[in-house]
C-alpha cells in the first residue's frame, strides 16, 4: 500500500504510516518509561538536592547534597536523550539506552553500598534489587525483541 495520497487538484499528498505494534512499544517505553520516569524523576531529584542545600545548609548527611544534585542533573539529561532517541527510532539510542539504564543501576549501587547508613536503607536491599533486576529485564528484553530491532534497523536504511 503506497504512502501517497493524491489531492483533488491531482498533487501527491504523503500520508503517515500508521505505527507497528513494536514501534507503540518503544514509543511507550521511551516516553513513559525513560523520559518521565528515569528522566525527568533525576531532573526533579537535581532541584529538590539544589533547594534543601539552601535551605538546610548544615544538615549533617553521609553524601553532599551538591553531589546528588549534579547526578540527578547528569542521568536526567542522559535518560531524555536516550527516550528522545529511541522516540525517532534511532539505532544510537536503542543502544545508549541499553548502556545507560545499565550504568545507572551500577552507580545506583555503588552509592548504596558507599553512603546508606541506617537499618532501614540495609532492610530494604533485597526490594531495590528486585527492582533493580525487573528494569533491567523490561530494558534489555524489550529492547533485544526481534521486532523492536528490526524496526531499528528499518529507520536507519
Amino acid at each position: 500500500m503506497s504512502n501517497i495520497n493524491r489531492n483533488a487538484d491531482g498533487r501527491s499528498k504523503r500520508r503517515r504510516p500508521r505505527f507497528t505494534p513494536a514501534q507503540k512499544w518503544v514509543l511507550a517505553l521511551s516516553l513513559l518509561g525513560l523520559g518521565l520516569g528515569l528522566g525527568l524523576g533525576n531532573l526533579v531529584r537535581m532541584v529538590m538536592a539544589l533547594r534543601y542545600d539552601a535551605l538546610l545548609p548544615e544538615l549533617p548527611l553521609t553524601v553532599p547534597l551538591t553531589y546528588l544534585a549534579v547526578m540527578g542533573g547528569l542521568w536526567g539529561l542522559v535518560f531524555l536523550t536516550c527516550a528522545a532517541g529511541l522516540a525517532h527510532f534511532r539505532q544510537w539510542g536503542r543502544w545508549g539506552t541499553l548502556v545507560a539504564v545499565t550504568l545507572y543501576q551500577i552507580h545506583v549501587w555503588v552509592n548504596h553500598l558507599l553512603f546508606d547508613a541506617s537499618d532501614y536503607a540495609h532492610q530494604t536491599r533485597p526490594r531495590d534489587a528486585l527492582l533493580t533486576a525487573l528494569l533491567l529485564a523490561l530494558t534489555w528484553g524489550s529492547l533485544n525483541l526481534r521486532r523492536i530491532r528490526r524496526v531499528f534497523k528499518e529507520r536507519e536504511k
